[in-house]
């Protein structure tokens, strides 16, 4: 029996030692094959863990961290990596973004072909005498609702819980009504009444407004505020609403209703008053095998074609169980594969990303939705071709979670021609910075949402920088002094000029003509010092071209760390005399998503819905351990591609009248409304409507024409 053992051990390591010199295959050094892994948003990291394991020990194994999962999928695609760990909604945007991967494994955690089966269990009360539609059985029922979950490891998505409800409802396509609206009626409208607890859509007050329009999706809820912290909540809550007795039917897992049942105790009583309610409109009792509504694949290991075979060899050598204590390369493999406690299945042969979904009954299905008709879209204008990339996979992932209205994607040379793009009707959003806040306005253009950093210091400060051996100690002692700005017409230029006409009791033109001895301010009256932009009026100042530099307190630490002029340390900053704390003249947010001011409320509502989901889900605040896609930080190594890499998550402007911003003084965007945008001191060449007016129809026919 020992000698058996032993044989058996060392087949076993001969297998794996020849899984890793016959690799070959990859696109690493020596051809090792190059795993991509996406790093967990907590503080324990396993790529300084295990990755050096691999490099020790001679793995045929490198590693390569990526950004989000689709940025590990693109690398595949374009054979730069070899393989990585992906969720079967990975392989949803895989297959509609034309990859061309194979799935070689799948990480099952159990013994069985489906990570989740989902079924519906009701109460008998509501079964008839005979089969029947399953239109007729639940029709003005109550339904326990297992709530719309943007976590992967929940049973349930959005998107999978949205096509359960469409195999039942007809689809409500009324256009004075958002999507998210028209979903909720068709709810409300086909069953009695329904427990929905937690968010219907991100934003608080709209969502106080839908419960408020459709009560009795709330009405069999434990709390009438129908929160997250209503009893009848989540997977677990709509549980315990069916066998409380309170709703008639509920969707959930098999296993989760089946364990449900065991803890409570109440497996015998389940039998005799509930069952599994089938898509024919048949019914088993929960003795029986259920009918299975939707099944949801496991997590996959994906590969390029030419590496598939290497893959699969790869992944399944480490099937054995002494894995999971293994201090070796195949333990820390294996901890990279998050496959440490689950088994590797390997598919013979492996299968393209259509394939492999379509084992799964109506996972692809719930992912190919018809929408209305005509069908709704948002459009983002965007400035370079990496935008407008970056914009296409957003909305391929934005798609798979199924936020509505989809994403689509603009392309201009400017973030000034995107704005004009809005104004004149051809796009419906353009992102850009606060110096465009002026400029938008006279455009009726306006902030729907704001990206937001909790971090004082990062946001657009505006703060006055001075030479400290000028002595100049408060902000009157600018009187006559040279000024530099990043540019005319932008946030600093604004900001300054409101503080000194308050402070000073001046007006705008006794500003422009006296209060400063010389302006340099790019875009003023046809002249330019230099280059518009904050660097370049901080050179200035530090060269002692000038006295003061109204500039970000971000771009002066930044420029600090760099620069090699003597001159820099002597540049401090000159604080408000009511603002000593926070030092800055005027501060906004990081950048601004712009829509046209004339747009209905629903159309609003839908912008501000669709981006504050993305943001939710792809943002820094995602409920996964890894993204599937990153809206801010790197996009194929570049920064601040949309949007801002510092940015926390999106807001509307409410957000500004609270914690912690209604504590920091002098925000532009709340004085925005108060500026006088056609003060003809202001803009030196005057830009008239008429003319604003002219360009935004010329840039509407070249759009037309070309």
């Amino acid at each position: 029996m020992v000698f058996k053992m032993c044989v058996r051990v060392f087949f076993s390591v001969l297998f794996c030692l020849h899984c890793v010199l016959a690799q070959g295959t990859g696109s690493g050094k020596d051809g090792n094959l190059r795993l991509c892994i996406v790093e967990g948003r907590g503080s324990y990291k396993r790529a300084p863990t295990h990755c050096p394991i691999l490099d020790q020990e001679n793995a045929g194994v490198e590693c390569v961290v990526g950004t989000d999962r689709l940025d590990c999928l693109r690398r595949i695609s374009k054979g730069t990596v070899d393989f990585g760990v992906f969720s079967p909604e990975d392989l949803v945007a895989a297959q509609w973004a034309n990859i061309d991967v194979l799935v070689t494994n799948e990480v099952r955690f159990k013994n069985r072909p489906f990570n989740r089966r989902i079924v519906a269990v009701v109460n008998k009360r509501i079964l008839p005498d005979s089969s029947t539609s399953l239109h007729a059985i639940l029709k003005n029922t109550t339904l326990c609702h297992p709530g719309d979950s943007m976590d992967e490891l929940k049973p349930l998505s959005e998107t999978l819980s949205g096509y359960l409800e469409t195999l039942v409802l007809e689809r409500s396509c009324d256009p004075t009504l958002s999507d998210t609206e028209n979903k909720l009626k068709a709810l409300s409208e086909f069953y009695g009444k329904a427990c929905k607890a937690g968010p219907w859509v991100p934003d608080k007050d709209r969502d106080m407004e839908l419960k408020m329009a459709y009560p009795s999706l709330c009405a069999a809820c434990g709390y009438r505020s129908c929160s997250a912290g209503d009893p009848y909540w989540g997977s677990v809550g709509s549980l315990t609403c069916l066998t409380e007795g309170t709703g008639d039917v509920t969707w959930g897992d098999a296993d989760d209703i089946s364990s449900y049942f065991k803890l409570k105790g109440i497996a015998n009583v389940a039998t005799q008053n509930f069952a599994y309610l089938c898509r024919d409109g048949t019914w088993r009792d929960l003795t029986q095998e259920p009918c299975v509504w939707l099944q949801r694949p496991w997590n996959i290991i994906v590969a390029k074609r030419k590496a598939a075979e290497a893959v699969s060899r790869l992944a399944e050598s480490l099937t054995n169980r002494t894995v999971t204590v293994d201090h070796g390369w195949r333990g820390a493999l294996a901890a990279l594969l998050e496959c440490n406690q689950a088994l590797p299945h390997t598919l013979q042969p492996a299968k393209t990303a259509l394939d492999y979904l379509a084992r799964a009954d109506g996972f692809r299905e719930a992912y190919s939705q018809n929408g209305c008709d005509p069908p709704r879209h948002i459009t983002l204008c965007t400035t370079s071709t990496l935008a407008r990339n970056k914009c296409e996979w957003l909305s391929e992932a934005a798609a798979v979670y199924g936020i509505a209205p989809a994403l689509q994607c603009a392309l201009r040379n400017s973030a000034a021609e995107c704005l004009a793009t809005v104004a004149a009707g051809h796009a419906d959003v353009a992102v850009a910075s606060s110096d465009f806040l002026v400029p938008a306005a006279r455009m009726s253009l306006t902030p729907v949402l704001h990206e937001i950093t909790q971090i004082a210091e990062k946001t657009n400060t505006i703060v006055a920088y001075v030479n400290s051996d000028a002595k100049l100690t408060k902000m009157a002692d600018l009187r006559g002094k040279r000024a530099a700005f990043p540019r005319y017409d932008g946030v600093a230029w604004h900001s300054v000029k409101r503080y000194v006409t308050e402070k000073e009791n001046i007006t705008c033109g006794n500003y422009i003509n006296s209060y400063f001895k010389e302006i340099c301010a790019p875009g003023m009256d046809g002249k330019k010092c230099y280059e518009a932009g904050e660097e370049e009026a901080l050179k200035w100042l530090v060269d002692g071209k000038t006295d003061v530099a109204f500039v970000s307190m971000n771009t002066f630490n930044s420029f600090k760390t760099q620069s090699q002029s003597p001159n820099i340390n002597k540049t401090v900053p000159l604080c408000p005399e009511d603002n000593k704390k926070y030092c800055s003249i005027s501060w906004s947010n990081l950048g601004h998503i712009f829509a046209a001011n004339n747009i209905t409320e629903v159309r609003k509502h839908e912008i501000i819905n669709v981006f504050r989901k993305m943001d939710q889900i792809f943002g820094k605040h995602p409920p996964f351990h890894n993204a599937m896609f990153s809206m801010y930080g790197a996009y194929n190594h570049e920064m601040e591609v949309i949007f801002h890499s510092n940015t926390k998550t999106l807001a509307t402007s409410a957000i500004l009248k609270h914690h912690p911003f209604d504590k920091i003084p002098y925000n532009f965007e709340l004085t925005l409304e108060k500026l006088n945008l056609n003060e003809t001191c202001s803009f030196g060449v005057k830009v008239t409507p008429s003319i604003v007016v002219l360009m935004i129809t010329l840039v509407a026919f070249l759009i037309n024409r070309y």
